[in-house]
């Protein structure tokens, strides 16, 4: 008995120390590949049956009934509740496809998943401990409880690739930054390796000088951006968090206002839609000056007229001789809706004295079809009607939920609720904006926020929007 109790201690330090990497669970196979992996520009995971369950797609008409038929067959040979976890490669083509695209599943029982792809038609080829199956644009390949599929635009030339990730599964994981996106358990997981995408773009980076271009890579070094989307009851909540390395995050360029003090240039009203930005422009024109030389000179030959000359006035200051930073639109009034909808609206843009000449001629411009405009030491106000203008400090009235406008780096809001939004005539996928009561969204130097809110608050949103697509094709669904 102890020999057998010493022999089971053995086994498990040599496991717990590397000596065994098979049958690992399946965040350390994809860390495992990730690790100091140069091409993968994006990967991530998603939780497919978190996903179907909160659709409640067992109740779909006719399709809930073949796919959850579908869905009962493969269980027994691949692990359901198990994320589908993909890392795709770089460079991207120009219509966005990935150079190489991987997929990677549990397998539950091996021996049934082969024999089911064999009566499929697909065919299996031994590679070492690998049984590999490849055809045009696809191949895929199965060793113990791992499952890992390519997809490559133009086909592969053999079954390295395959091999090779399989390989790569069985290395040491990546730790850090990299283990903690993948530890996230939200329906939809997605990270960017910033380094990656430097490295695998072809770009006017590319020509900076060999000093710049060093500083540059310090930068994007470890440096990553996390995004998260989760659908509950009434709500989609999709997040971004930046994982910047220390360099870059002093880089950015966005300012907090609690005070949302660009409220206090907006007038009066109840807003509907609204958008705030508020940033640090000799910041961005800094980091503009440094890493993108030209794009300024671009951007004036490609505006002309006026704009070319406000430019060329602010020499060497760029944007940031020309605007504070801050701008603010909201749009008010009952006016929407309709075959002529020209909605009422508000505006505030921070200038700086340089632009002022522009300024001038935009005021003489606008003052023919505005209820106000107004030009003054901190920019250019605006209000298409002397209704919403301020009168005594008075503020426009944030509709529910959308009171945090004004404070981000860039913040926006749209409140649908009680707008006749069927005449608008919108078809298809379209019609999910009918669900919707309001929708913010909001950016700083951490991130960014995007929130859809239901009218329903109590039903997941994700099924509202299968029963409104249902409804939408319910006659092509009949006919299954």
């Amino acid at each position: 008995m102890k020999k057998f109790l010493s022999a089971i201690l053995l086994i498990v330090i040599l496991a717990s120390c590397g000596g065994n990497k098979d049958a690992r669970p399946m965040q350390e196979y994809v860390s495992a590949f990730l690790n100091k992996n140069e091409k993968v520009v994006v990967f991530g995971e998603v939780r497919t049956m978190s996903l179907l369950n909160k659709a409640e797609y067992k109740k779909i008409p006719k399709l809930g009934l073949l796919l959850d038929g579908e869905l009962n067959g493969i269980r027994s040979k691949l692990n359901m509740d198990s994320p589908v976890y993909f890392a795709l490669e770089g460079p991207f083509l120009e219509d966005g496809t990935p150079a190489l695209s991987y997929g990677f599943m549990e397998v539950n029982n091996v021996d049934s998943l082969e024999a089911e792809l064999m009566q499929r038609g697909f065919e299996l080829e031994k590679e070492g401990d690998v049984k590999v199956h490849q055809s045009g644009d696809v191949s895929f390949g199965i060793r113990k409880n791992l499952m890992i599929i390519a997809s490559k635009k133009g086909g592969f030339e053999n079954s390295e690739v395959i091999t090779a990730a399989f390989k790569r599964t069985q290395g040491d994981v990546a730790g850090g930054k990299i283990d903690e996106i993948l530890s996230n358990e939200k329906d939809l997981v997605f990270g960017v390796s910033i380094q990656n995408l430097y490295s695998t773009s072809s770009t006017d980076l590319q020509n900076l000088s060999k000093d710049k271009q060093e500083k540059l890579q310090k930068m994007v070094n470890d440096s990553y951006v996390m995004s998260t989307m989760s659908m509950d009851a009434g709500s989609l909540l999709f997040e971004t968090k930046n994982m910047f390395s220390k360099e870059l995050a002093d880089r950015m360029f966005f300012k907090e206002d609690g005070g949302a003090s660009i409220l206090s240039s907006l007038g009066t009203g109840k807003p509907r839609i609204g958008l705030s930005v508020n940033m640090d422009m000799a910041k961005m024109q800094g980091f503009l000056d440094e890493f993108s030389p030209n794009a300024l000179r671009d951007l004036a030959e490609s505006m002309g007229g006026p704009a070319q000359f406000a430019l060329m006035a602010a020499g060497d200051d760029g944007l940031a001789g020309l605007l504070s930073g801050q701008l603010g639109f909201i749009v008010v009034g009952e006016n929407f809706g309709g075959e002529y909808m020209v909605p009422d609206f508000n505006f505030h843009l921070g200038l700086k004295p340089a632009a002022k000449p522009m300024a001038e001629m935009a005021k003489t411009f606008l003052s023919r079809g505005m209820g106000m405009i107004e030009l003054n030491d901190k920019g250019l106000t605006g209000a298409t009607n002397k209704q919403y203008v301020s009168n005594g400090g008075m503020r426009a009235q944030l509709p529910e939920g959308c009171g945090d406008f004004g404070k981000k780096g860039i913040s926006a809001f749209a409140y649908l609720d009680g707008m006749d939004l069927e005449s608008f005539d919108l078809e298809g996928p379209s019609k999910l904006v009918y669900l919707l009561k309001y929708a913010t969204f909001e950016m700083d130097n951490n991130g960014s926020r995007l929130r859809l809110v239901a009218k329903d608050g109590k039903e997941n949103i994700l099924k509202q929007m299968v029963g409104l697509m249902v409804e939408e094709f319910e006659d092509a669904i009949a006919g299954i």
